[in-house]
């Protein structure tokens, strides 16, 4: 049971991918639950796929925080040999932001899978250390907004009532790093065609760029498809902005959006309570106005196309809520964790894909 499962939920997140894709999905279970093993069975099934590192700092010597490497993934039969008897090169990037303090090779299967499907893939490091729940009990209605602008953008934000300042520099910003990047790989990988993410300008060619991200990364992700018209949304864990005081959703979800409202799609567990309970999270996601698309779908015990909903759930696996909901050291605790990664999680997603594009 837990294995047909786990299928669905690979078959889940495969379907958030293409705009008009479908995929068949096989799955092996893995050696032990580590982390180790699971990764070594990930690029197993997924042998055509080249993933490496770049730190921060040597696309921009100016980047000084956060220099943990980003992570890049690419299937060089598909991009570079245009293999006939693979998918096609997508001509996207598929730019994966995690969640509060990640660092290092995270969501491997599902980035290995999108590199399977034609894309270029990106896992960015960017200054992700403060949580944009941060702003949950802020007065000022815009504070979760200008709280990410200043990640994303670079600048300076006010939240938690004045008391507290994000500032970011310029060079240390999402953008920024993205673009440094792309430069530096166009120079580096001149085969694989990186700069075409790129306008001429040197700014991001999103239209280009499908973006998704678990918790805060997911959040980032949403408001990026707000301000700037994007190949796809993809939320995990997300989005979760909710502001207490005012008992309403963040601002920004209900902004006129550059990105066409059917392109989003978001994914959660149902006892993922983190930063906002579930009746807040379906209020986040009424705002952006994804519950015209139809109800949310169980992605376990129902079958794709999920009645094209843009709202998928699941309830694999079931953790045993506790009181607890966070450790002495202010994280999460054990069953929040689990609840709230496990759309992404790397250990979750058993590998053995084998995927195919149909209209």
């Amino acid at each position: 049971m837990a294995k047909k499962t786990i299928i669905k939920i690979i078959y889940a997140a495969v379907l958030l991918f293409a705009t008009i894709a479908r995929a068949d999905v096989t799955s092996t279970p893995t050696p032990s639950n580590t982390n180790e093993n699971v990764q070594t069975q990930i690029e197993l099934e997924h042998p055509d796929v080249t993933s490496f590192s770049i730190l921060p700092s040597a696309t921009d010597p100016a980047i000084k925080t956060f220099d943990d490497p980003h992570w890049l993934y690419v299937n060089r039969k598909i991009v570079v040999e245009q293999k006939p008897e693979l998918p096609q090169d997508r001509h996207q990037l598929l730019l994966w932001i995690t969640g509060t303090g990640g660092k290092g090779k995270t969501a491997v299967a599902f980035c290995s899978l999108a590199a399977d499907l034609g894309y270029h893939v990106v896992t960015l490091m960017y200054p992700d250390d403060i949580p944009a729940s941060a702003c949950a009990n802020d007065s000022n209605p815009k504070s979760f907004e200008n709280f990410r602008m200043a990640i994303i953008k670079g600048g300076q934000a006010i939240y938690q009532g004045g008391r507290k300042t994000i500032s970011i520099e310029r060079s240390e910003n999402i953008e920024n790093r993205l673009i440094k990047l792309l430069l530096f790989l166009k120079e580096k990988r001149p085969k694989e065609h990186w700069e075409q993410f790129l306008n001429d300008d040197g700014t991001i060619k999103w239209e280009s760029i499908a973006i998704a991200g678990q918790s805060q990364g997911g959040g980032h992700a949403a408001l990026i498809g707000i301000k700037h018209r994007v190949a796809r949304v993809l939320c995990f864990g997300s989005p979760k902005d909710f502001n207490k005081k005012f008992n309403a959703p963040a601002t920004y979800y209900s902004e006129e959006s550059a990105t066409p409202k059917n392109r989003f799609f978001a994914f959660n567990h149902r006892q993922d309570s983190v930063a906002c309970t579930q009746e807040q999270l379906f209020r986040n996601l009424k705002a952006l106005e994804l519950d015209a698309f139809g109800s949310p779908v169980d992605a376990a015990t129902e079958n794709p196309p999920y009645n094209h909903t843009r709202i998928l759930t699941t309830s694999y696996p079931v953790v045993t809520e506790t009181s607890e909901k966070q450790t002495a050291d202010g994280k999460n605790s054990e069953w929040e964790s689990t609840a709230h990664t496990s759309v992404i999680a790397t250990k979750m997603q058993t590998a053995g894909n084998k995927f195919g594009h149909i209209c």
